[in-house]
């Protein structure tokens, strides 16, 4: 699997050029208040009813040149304020309602004679169960197998089945899932989905938090029992998380960071990036654990930096060192049910941090598993596979992770690595039905590597992704490889960039499509999805002289100050939500 580290430095070099393409001319911002949040019905650009319905807003040629671009791609879709809450209530409940859909689905898929993916299975079916034992032979609930070496070990064929007992937790310990050609993966009892997961233990235990310090106004620092990796996340009661303090590893110590946040509106010049609200620099201090940790409930993971050379790729090296959180309330592990920590493997292969890998497997299917607390892709795969089918899964919790460090000078964040749901998984491929939270990017396809000549049909559709870094992202770099369509539809997005991933590279965006070269697709088709709320914009497109997007029909809900859509032509155009109304 290609390193991300490639991946970002790639990303990096090409927003640094579109940036400095782009804003030669800082874009014109409106004093004026908003209007109403009345929603706008979008049509085609040249529509009689369009022009006449919202004369009153064009008060200028410039706003009418604008608001008709903007209209012209976003065709025929709803626009409203994000604090019109009345009319964007529907559209919560909907989310509210899709949640609960794909946490209880059931397990549908049966064995037949015909392979349908998604559907049935042909071959043999292998059980794991928590209370398995790994001496049986793994053909039945009775004689499951308990760990997943397990699978691994197993000749699977083409066609085979594995399932993992419901309410089950599966715990990595050393281990990946490594997915097989052909194979499906599912659930099987009553109860919520089986979980895959890095994290080593629940530790909402009194015993594993000691207190370290305590100040004069009540601060409580607290000292993990035992040295980790670095940590990315830690997690409380699969509902809250301690926000991460932001440090750069140093050859003189932990540099602090200070993560600068933007304003969108009114803080954009020629060296600041409007797709970034953050912006992170170095403090030129080296902190205690007391002075980093200024406000309750935030961590920091200090690893031994004693044998780590300077620059760094950090993932390659075996760093362990304390986690230290603050929490004024008491010790943790008493106040809560469940603790889960992210923290980085044993093995500095940036693939053990992934829970499932599939690498050169084709065609196999993922359905009703639930993966959480990782530190690197769930799914990581080469791009020339592909005809996978991953259907009614969650992705959560996947913590941000320092990749390498080059220097101690201000640094602009690009070293920390967001955690993706599914990674380079797009070739042929149907994502549905799915929930995603607290993670980098959901859906992520970025090859700088060859694909093949024909990629098939890329369908995302009926899922739900929220406070993720982004949402859906689409990146292309090489001058081959077409893909016959990329559909995206009846997605529901919320609070883009709104995540415990906010100090990362990735911009927040709900759909990004603004590294896809034009010769990559036949057809790329947005339609009836509901996208509300992004820290910065809602959309990001490429060429859009070259392209012709099929978007129609969605649903989008912005900030009053800000943008609903960046468009990378030869030079960064920058689309306000004022625009738009």
């Amino acid at each position: 699997m290609k390193s991300k580290k490639t991946i970002c430095l790639i990303l990096s070099a090409m927003m640094v050029l579109s940036v400095l393409a782009g804003c030669q001319d800082e874009p014109q911002v409106s004093t004026d208040p908003p209007e109403s949040s009345t929603p706008i019905q979008t049509q085609e650009p040249n529509s009689q009813d369009t022009a006449a319905s919202h004369t009153p807003e064009l008060n200028t040629e410039e706003h009418s040149e604008t608001y008709e671009k903007i209209h012209s791609i976003l065709k025929n879709s709803e626009i409203y304020y994000l604090d019109d809450t009345e009319a964007l209530a529907p559209y919560y409940e909907m989310a509210a309602q899709r949640k609960e859909a794909i946490l209880d689905s059931p397990t549908e898929i049966v064995k037949s004679d015909e392979f349908i993916p998604g559907q049935t299975y042909t071959g043999t079916a292998y059980y794991v169960s928590p209370n398995g034992n790994d001496a049986n032979d793994g053909l039945s609930p009775e004689t499951a197998w308990q760990n997943i070496y397990k699978v691994n070990d197993a000749d699977l064929l083409v066609g085979d089945a594995v399932f993992f007992e419901r309410g089950g937790v599966y715990r990595l310990l050393g281990d990946r899932l490594n997915l097989a050609d052909g194979v499906t993966y599912s659930a099987y009892g009553e109860g919520a989905k089986p979980v895959i997961t890095l994290s080593q233990e629940n530790s909402a235990r009194a015993e594993c938090w000691e207190l370290s310090h305590e100040g004069a106004n009540g601060e409580k620092i607290w000292k993990f029992y035992q040295d980790l990796g670095e940590v990315g996340g830690v997690i409380f009661d699969d509902e809250t998380y301690a926000a991460r303090v932001y440090e750069l590893p140093t050859a003189e110590g932990w540099m602090a960071l200070d993560v600068l946040p933007l304003d969108p509106a009114n803080g954009i010049c020629n060296e600041i990036d409007p797709m970034k609200i953050e912006e992170v620099v170095t403090t030129g201090t080296y902190p205690t654990v007391e002075e980093a940790l200024t406000e309750d409930m935030t961590f920091v993971s200090r690893v031994d930096l004693t044998e780590v050379r300077f620059p760094s790729n950090f993932g390659e090296w075996r760093v362990y060192g304390g986690l230290y959180l603050r929490c004024d309330s008491g010790n943790p592990g008493e106040l809560y049910s469940s603790i889960e920590i992210i923290s980085r493997r044993e093995t500095p292969d940036y693939g053990m941090d992934v829970i499932l890998i599939d690498a050169t497997a084709k065609g196999f299917v993922l359905d009703n598993l639930s993966m959480k607390y990782f530190g690197s892709p769930v799914v990581g795969s080469f791009t020339g596979c592909g005809g996978e089918m991953i259907q009614n899964c969650t992705f959560e919790w996947g913590g941000p992770c320092l990749l390498d460090v080059q220097t101690p000078d201000a640094f602009n964040g690009d070293y920390f690595v967001a955690s993706d749901g599914l990674y380079n998984i797009a070739n042929n491929t149907t994502i549905r039905n799915n929930y995603f939270r607290e993670v980098g990017n959901s859906a992520t396809f970025e090859s700088s590597e060859s694909v093949p000549d024909s990629m098939g049909t890329y369908t995302v559709e009926g899922n739900l992704i929220e406070n993720c870094a982004q949402g859906i992202r689409t990146y292309l770099f090489e001058e081959e490889g077409v893909f016959d369509a990329i559909i995206l539809r009846d997605n529901i997005i919320l609070n883009s960039g709104s995540s415990m991933n906010n100090g990362c590279y990735e911009e927040p965006v709900a759909i990004d499509l603004g590294g896809i070269a034009y010769q990559f697709y036949k057809e790329i088709e947005i339609s009836e999805n509901i996208l509300i709320g992004s820290t910065a914009a809602m959309i990001r497109l490429s060429r859009s002289d070259r392209f012709q997007y099929n978007f129609h029909d969605n649903v989008i809900a912005q900030d009053k100050d800000g943008l609903i859509l960046t468009v990378c032509n030869d030079e960064v155009e920058w689309y306000w939500m004022k625009d738009a109304k």
